[in-house]
């Protein structure tokens, strides 16, 4: 990513549209568990919240190959969740 704004605008937005994809499922499919689509929306801001939280925290500001390397690990760590989140949408 270029820069932390488009990082963190990236987050939101994505995460809506997780969001927006739980509640489209659950009004599509009327047989869906309405406590577990709350609790999955819960985890994707908590997850979203979590990450721009730490986009804004990178460690050696004075070297720019940890700054590189620690939004690498961010990246990987954000995808990574995401995986989980969306096979968790998927069995709803």
């Amino acid at each position: 990513m270029s820069s932390r704004k488009k990082l963190k605008k990236t987050i939101q937005f994505v995460s809506s549209e997780l969001i927006t994809d739980v509640y489209f499922r659950c009004l599509m499919n009327k047989n869906t568990d309405e406590k577990a689509a709350e609790a999955l929306v819960v985890k994707i801001v908590e997850t979203a919240r979590e990450f721009t939280l730490r986009s804004n925290r990178p460690g050696g500001k004075q070297n720019p190959a940890s700054v590189k390397s620690y939004y690498r690990s961010l990246y990987k760590a954000w995808d990574e969740k995401l995986v989980e989140i969306i096979k968790q949408i998927e069995s709803i």
